[in-house]
């Protein structure tokens, strides 16, 4: 009996079993209708097919996923960086300074606010324009002088009176042919015994020296009111109560050292508030130089420039930083404390004493401090009182602080002075001078018309106190007697 799983065999066209017999289990045979019908087993090589080799398969590799960068971490592909087209500067108009816009526009905006108190002392305009126009304003406001000077000549001034015969006198002492360096002892302060050695005509020509001076210190006043903007009646005002008052005229022609040294300090006092007050470092470099001026021409010069550094906490607005005020007050001081220590170190190298030099203009007596009690009590007294009241009066207008200050400590010095010599008992008119020398560098300039009538009437006041302080001096008498005699009037 055949086995179930083998399969009955097919004649060669597949149509049924071999024999085309039932088979021996019993199965009928197919239908030929059927049989065509129902499909048959055929084999690759019937059918004319070639079936490829199989191959196993390959896997398929996804793609990784790609990670995307944090944002901090992108990276930017660097572009070559294009160039920035700047604008063409306009064209400069005629008769204008060629320049950038925005210079240009910075010039204008300075220009716009030039009388405004915040840029005052900041303008160096020349007044007059041309160097031939300010030689002869010098020389014109000199001439008064001078011509004053030749009448003192003429009429043979009392040596009593001079402070420029002392000083000749002095002078004449020194042995200039030495190799050594005694002179600069005996001739302290320097710079005036150099000049009243080399200046011929003695007295005479020390009071032309003089004259021409005040000239210059004249037209340097006028032209710092023109550069900050003071109205024109405040600059006529100021002049006149400066120069039109014998105090002026007789510190101008009678002492030469005092003169010089106080003029020096006004100049120096106008660079101080452009250095402390705007930050102009180059008016602080020039400020300390005329300060060592004016103590290498005047005895007493030393004690102005310690007022003006004394002056500087007070100029600053409102900025109560200690380091500042060291650091201008050490600008201020360096060059004349330079020039003291040079000096004390020649002196104790050629003479062994560094002192010798101070020694020889100190007279200290002990007698004269009841001067400071005499302010309170005689008529010469308030009249030299007067002028720093006008300051503080003036301070409180205006509301700088400063003015008042250095008042004070101006008429201290000179006190002082009188005191230890340094200031000689014939001398009048110093402490009006640097008051009103001082007044001029510290107020600002006036925008309003009150405050420029109030200026007004400020200057001519101090104006009547110099000539009534000038009636009370016994010296400036003498000399204004001299002046008139040489005119015929008396």
């Amino acid at each position: 009996m055949a086995s179930p799983r083998t399969r009955p065999e097919v004649d060669e066209h597949g149509t049924g079993p071999a024999g085309g017999a039932a088979t021996a289990d019993g199965v009928a045979p197919v239908d030929e209708a059927v049989a065509t019908a129902a499909p048959t087993r055929a084999s690759s090589v019937d059918l004319g097919l070639t079936l490829p080799p199989l191959r196993r398969p390959v896997a398929v590799q996804r793609p990784a996923p790609q990670q995307r960068p944090e944002p901090q971490q992108r990276s930017v592909p660097l572009q070559r960086p294009v160039p920035v087209q700047r604008p063409a500067p306009p064209a400069a108009s005629v008769g204008r300074p060629r320049g950038t816009a925005r210079a240009l526009a910075l010039r204008e905006l300075v220009q716009e606010r030039r009388l405004a108190s915040v840029l005052a002392g900041m303008t160096h305009s020349a007044f007059p324009r041309t160097l031939a126009g300010r030689t002869a304003m010098r020389l014109l406001l000199a001439a008064p002088f001078v011509i004053v000077a030749v009448l003192l000549e003429v009429g043979g001034v009392s040596e009593s009176v001079s402070a420029n015969v002392l000083l000749v006198a002095r002078t004449a002492t020194v042995d200039w042919t030495g190799s050594g360096a005694a002179w600069l002892g005996d001739t302290f302060p320097p710079i005036t015994g150099v000049v009243a050695a080399i200046t011929p005509g003695g007295a005479f020509g020390l009071s032309i020296v003089g004259a021409l001076c005040a000239g210059v210190v004249v037209h340097a006043m006028i032209e710092l009111m023109v550069q900050r903007g003071f109205h024109a009646s405040t600059v006529t005002a100021l002049t006149l109560a400066l120069v039109a008052n014998p105090l002026f005229f007789f510190l101008a022609t009678e002492n030469l050292p005092a003169f010089l040294g106080i003029a020096f300090f006004g100049l120096a006092m106008t660079d101080v508030v452009r250095f402390v007050t705007y930050r102009n470092t180059q008016s602080g470099f020039r400020a300390g130089i005329l300060l060592m001026l004016a103590t290498l021409t005047d005895p007493n010069g030393l004690l102005y420039a310690t007022a003006a550094v004394l002056t500087v906490p007070f100029l600053t607005h409102g900025r109560h930083q200690v380091g500042v005020h060291r650091a201008h007050a050490l600008v201020l001081v360096f060059p004349t404390l330079s020039a003291l220590a040079a000096l004390m170190f020649v002196q104790w190298s050629f003479g062994g004493d560094p002192l010798g030099a101070f020694r020889s203009v100190l007279d200290y007596d002990a007698s004269r401090w009841p001067i400071f009690w005499s302010l309170f009590t005689t008529p010469f007294g308030l009249l030299l009182l007067a002028p720093v009241a006008s300051a503080w009066l003036m301070t409180t207008v205006v509301r700088r602080l400063a003015g008042g200050v250095v008042g004070t400590l101006l008429l201290a010095a000179v006190l002082l002075g009188f005191v230890i010599g340094t200031v000689p008992m014939n001398s009048a008119g110093n402490t009006f001078v640097l008051v009103t020398l001082a007044a001029i560098a510290l107020v600002p300039p006036s925008t309003t018309v009150p405050r420029i009538a109030l200026a007004n009437v400020m200057a001519l006041l101090q104006l009547t106190i110099a000539i009534a302080a000038a009636l009370q001096r016994d010296v400036v008498v003498q000399w204004m007697d001299t002046v008139l005699r040489s005119l015929g009037l008396t």
